[in-house]
């Protein structure tokens, strides 16, 4: 593209030897080192903070009802909350050239209705924001229930510092939060919060934040957020963000006085994406379109993902060879800038992707455009089949057989050494079909 080296050869993304030596140095780093180190550390902070007198006990703020009130362009009242966007549902279905799992995640793949949430917005008064997962612990321990990402893990606890583990006389363990440790500045006045982690994840950002974000631009509301990423700034300049509405901060906890957030911070609009979201993506796409340099794309793409990455394809650069021949070219989407990312799925005839964060930029993808989707069974996360259907694209899934001693392994933990192989006579054969 525009004679810079951005495609994915067999060389950029794969080399076994080099992913096996440094996925195990980094795990014997991590078991070695990092990970008793920072037990250590817990322990003597445990220990520090059991000294401190009383804690409040922390859990999850499942009782809390903010009042209900109707949405009027503005940020609902302290303890108040509102909807913006109204629910949803459409029809999914399977592709006649899918292959489907063989597992129980079958089921969500099979034909069914999907529930798009509503997008809502809840005002909160004192809460202390974490940027390691963007968790709202309030001043007596409660943790908001939309502040977190798929259900609650109490590893999410152990990076708020104020917090310590207790084993009770019973035997089991509970978290105290000692609110008198905390130093933490203060954020005075009304906020949208729009950041999850200080990490972000693009698929969920791109479907959960980003509709806030435009939201937010839309009512000329001022923003909070932890500092952003260079791919985000370019993403929020698409959006027409009026100068001085986002404010950004270090990720470092803070206390805020008002926090406005969304029941989008809870993954609900990645896991079934709401067709309304598509009216921020149009915006970006049609500011990409007129300020962006035009960029030649090419029409069959090959989406890969890094070395870098889990769920590795042990036979990629054989991949990427067999789909050569019909006229795919093979990419890594994080050598694009984003602009360049719009173009190329926007300009796409058919899209050949591995399951990942990458296939959020479908959002961008015209109705009917063709995607192939490759998948390692026992993924048990049907997001981007969702997002297909409320998308209406031509959505094939390829689940990718898998031994039992495979879908044993945990897929989402740190440091897993998951690899797999793509059935390439298959795929081949399902893209001639399509291209036909």
């Amino acid at each position: 593209m525009n004679g810079r080296r951005i495609s994915a050869t067999g060389d950029s993304v794969e080399n076994t030897a080099r992913v096996r030596l440094s996925r195990s140095l980094h795990a014997f780093w991590r078991k070695a080192v990092r990970l008793p180190w920072k037990n250590l550390r817990k322990r003597l902070r445990d220990a520090v903070l059991a000294r401190s007198g009383a804690g409040a006990r922390v859990a999850v703020d499942e009782a809390t009802q903010l009042k209900t009130v109707p949405f009027d362009g503005r940020f609902p009242p302290s303890l108040a909350q509102c909807t913006v966007v109204a629910p949803c549902e459409y029809r999914t279905k399977l592709h006649p050239l899918s292959v489907n799992s063989t597992t129980t995640e079958r089921m969500h793949y099979e034909p069914h209705v999907v529930h798009a949430p509503a997008l809502t917005l809840e005002h909160l008064v004192d809460h202390y924001w974490h940027p390691a997962l963007g968790l709202l612990i309030s001043r007596d321990g409660r943790v908001w229930r939309h502040s977190f990402l798929g259900p609650f893990q109490e590893g999410f606890l152990h990076a708020v510092k104020a917090i310590a583990e207790r084993e009770r006389p019973e035997g089991t363990r509970e978290h105290l939060f000692y609110e008198g440790r905390m130093r933490a500045p203060v954020i005075e006045g009304e906020h949208l919060l729009i950041a999850n982690s200080d990490q972000p994840n693009f698929g969920h950002y791109m479907l959960d934040i980003v509709p806030l974000v435009h939201l937010g631009a839309a009512m000329r509301a001022p923003m909070l957020t932890w500092t952003l990423k260079p791919w985000q700034r370019a993403l929020i300049a698409r959006l027409d963000v009026p100068p001085g509405l986002i404010r950004e901060i270090r990720p470092r906890p803070v206390l805020l006085k008002h926090a406005i957030v969304s029941n989008r911070h809870s993954g609900v609009g990645c896991q079934n994406a709401h067709p309304h979201s598509r009216e921020a993506f149009d915006a970006i796409l049609a500011n990409v379109l007129k300020r962006a340099r035009a960029t030649a794309t090419p029409p069959r793409v090959l989406i890969c993902r890094g070395l870098a990455n889990s769920r590795n394809l042990v036979n990629r650069s054989e991949m990427v060879e067999a789909l050569k021949r019909l006229g795919f070219a093979a990419i890594q989407p994080e050598k694009l800038s984003f602009d360049e990312q719009v173009l190329l799925f926007a300009q796409a005839e058919i899209v050949v992707c591995e399951f990942g964060a990458a296939l959020a930029n479908a959002m961008f993808c015209r109705p009917g455009t063709k995607v192939i989707e490759i998948i390692a069974e026992g993924q048990h996360d049907p997001w981007s089949s969702h997002l297909g259907a409320m998308l209406e694209l031509e959505h094939v899934v390829l689940f990718q057989r898998q031994s039992e001693e495979a879908l044993a392994t945990p897929r989402h933990v740190k440091d897993s050494q998951f690899a797999y192989a793509v059935d390439i006579l298959t795929l081949v054969a399902t893209a001639e079909a399509l291209l036909s």
